[in-house]
């Protein structure tokens, strides 16, 4: 698995959307936005909170979550607003 994206990558992404569900289900359980490699920081995330503790069961099961970037090219933060 990719845990951070190249600069060159970076600097096409700008800020995106993205989602994480769980590999067998293809349930959506996060959806968050982002820039640089903030997709990444739930892998290892040791919050008591219901995204990691889906995140360590799934990699407890041997797998991966499945990560996807919706959206990118963003050019700030505030995703919608005029």
């Amino acid at each position: 698995m990719i845990k951070q994206f190249s600069k060159e990558v970076l600097n096409k992404l700008k800020y995106y959307v993205y989602i994480y569900s769980d590999p067998e289900t293809e349930e959506i359980f996060y959806v968050g936005k982002g820039i640089a490699n903030r997709v990444f920081s739930h892998l290892s995330d040791t919050e008591d909170i219901e995204k990691s503790r889906l995140i360590r069961r799934i990699l407890d099961r041997g797998l991966e979550p499945k990560i996807e970037i919706l959206i990118h090219g963003l050019e700030d933060e505030h995703i919608g607003r005029s």
